[in-house]
């Protein structure tokens, strides 16, 4: 299937149908990808604030807690070496080693397509601004003078001590991925944002995530062309540390954002936002789907969302549901204890069996609510609903299940699904990963049911939860020692039928595999 020109049917859902086959797997990717875009913005001759990189003792200020929430969110934190490894056996090869940089969070292919924006309020020594942050400096440069906070987060009162806003960089993935480089924004912006959730909560902080926004203003106030760098999420950020509100230098609002750039042009107002020293290039022609579903979704505001549909209910005669012990305790610091300890399995997995108390954990945390302003996720998901799959847990059979308020409910399928799954999946870590992990966690979602009912926006909010919901898990392994990766290829139709999802109506939107690590070649230091 080759991609020529967008869809132009104008009915709701009409583009995110069309992108649903090439969101789905990556499909052929180019041989070369040609020169790789910069994997950060630059803003030249702006003012900047640095921000500190060790909190300081005691409760934090307010300048420790935004240098903790950036370092932990998007800051360049390890340095690794690694040695080129078998796909199909996880055994170093006989090369020279890479070395890359790395932030805290997982990314698709390590591209990291997601930067932040902050909106704040004048302080001593800096004044209101819209600041990006430079993970590289850990650092913010003010891109757009006076406090925007409520413009950027309207409907929440008195304006937030911050507005945090993340954006998608689209061909910084898409050079790699192409348009499956946008499924991996999505989940990727669910990750930074149960990150940032964990990290600002531990801090003290009170936290608000904001899915339902109009991203036209947004971008427009952030002098964003939306086929080259848009909104994906905003987060509002309260902590009794922050300088209290009131006039201050700097602390007006400027004239406004002027009329929104064209695709192939900067800003020109003279109250614009600081333009990159280079650009983000656009997706106009070079990925019509990508762009006609996001086009579609910028003004979508889904108000009333339903909880996921049911998953599978059991055949008759099944198994009956099998009530998981109390959750393995993750200590005092919670799912802030994984933050730091946190790092993708990229070798496989040793066969060592999974606690029963450590699912329980990590099922907990991936499927309890968050913060947010779509209806009911104060306990649960809006969109994604859990299934598992169980190769090695002591005291669980294994199996396909459905995750139900600490029950696993067995799944009407036969056995043998990590073999079939593997079987069907294209890439040889993903299978091997597959076969080696004790479990699997898939999000899955009526995904065709939810565009159909709620318009194009849906793809971009189940993917997100899907992205949510597997941070969470990940970091509730990490606290217990275990070791996760996320897998986006392989939610795919193998997985699907293995798990007998087509016949309810859902769709596996991606799979985090947890275990203990196998050692491999790979050497770490943090910076």
């Amino acid at each position: 299937m080759s991609p020529s020109t967008p869809p132009t049917d104008p009915a709701p859902g009409a583009a995110a149908r069309a992108y649903l086959p090439y969101g789905r797997h990556p499909g052929p990717l180019p041989q070369s990808p040609g020169p790789l875009p910069p994997a950060t913005l630059v803003h030249a001759d702006r003012p900047t604030v640095p921000l500190p990189w060790e909190p300081a003792d005691g409760p934090p200020d307010w300048p420790a807690v935004l240098g903790t929430l950036m370092r932990e969110l998007l800051g360049r934190t390890r340095a690794n070496w690694m040695y080129p490894v078998d796909p199909a056996t996880g055994t170093a090869l006989a090369a020279p080693p890479g070395q890359g940089d790395c932030r805290p969070a997982p990314s698709g292919g390590a591209r990291y397509p997601i930067e932040a924006y902050l909106a704040l309020g004048a302080a001593p020594g800096r004044p209101a601004a819209v600041y990006h942050y430079d993970g590289v400096g850990h650092r913010l440069v003010a891109v757009r003078p006076g406090d925007h906070r409520r413009a950027l987060a309207p409907g929440t009162g008195e304006a937030p001590d911050l507005v945090l806003v993340l954006t998608a960089v689209f061909w910084r993935s898409a050079v790699k991925y192409r348009e499956f480089g946008y499924r991996l924004q999505q989940q990727e912006t669910g990750v930074l944002l149960a990150q940032a959730q964990t990290v600002a909560e531990s801090l003290g902080a009170t936290v608000g995530v904001r899915l339902r926004q109009d991203d036209r203003p947004v971008d427009a106030l952030l002098g964003l062309d939306p086929y080259r760098q848009s909104v994906t999420a905003v987060l509002t950020l309260r902590h009794p540390a922050a300088p209290a509100p009131g006039p201050g230098p700097g602390s007006g609002p400027d004239p406004g954002p002027g009329p929104a750039p064209g695709p192939d042009e900067p800003p020109s107002a003279p109250s614009a936002a600081a333009v990159p020293v280079t650009p983000p290039t656009s997706i106009l022609g070079l990925l019509p789907y990508t762009a006609a579903v996001h086009g579609a979704s910028l003004a979508e505001r889904p108000d009333a969302v339903q909880p996921a549909r049911p998953v599978p209910a059991p055949a008759p005669g099944a198994e009956p549901a099998v009530r998981l012990p109390d959750a393995a305790p993750l200590g005092p610091a919670g799912l802030r204890a994984g933050v730091t300890r946190r790092a993708s399995a990229s070798n496989g997995f040793l066969p060592v069996p999974m606690d029963r108390r450590a699912v329980a954990a990590v099922l907990g945390a991936a499927a309890a609510g968050y913060p947010g302003d779509l209806a009911g996720v104060a306990t649960a998901p809006a969109a994604v609903a859990l299934c598992c799959v169980v190769r090695d847990v002591t005291g669980l059979a294994p199996g396909c299940y459905a995750y139900r308020g600490g029950e696993l409910v067995p799944l009407p399928v036969p056995p043998g699904a990590p073999e079939r799954i593997a079987a069907g999946l294209a890439a040889p870590p993903t299978r091997l990963d597959y076969l080696e992990a004790p479990l699997t966690v898939l999000p899955v979602a009526a995904l065709e049911a939810g565009i159909d009912a709620y318009g194009d926006r849906w793809y971009r909010l189940a993917h997100i939860e899907a992205g949510l919901a597997l941070q969470r898990a990940a970091l509730a392994a990490a606290a217990l020692g275990l070791s996760a990766r996320i897998r986006s290829d392989a939610s795919c139709a193998a997985t699907d039928e293995a798990l007998g999802l087509p016949a309810d109506g859902l769709t596996s939107l991606s799979a985090l595999h947890i275990g203990t690590p196998r050692p491999g070649p790979t050497l770490g230091f943090p910076v």
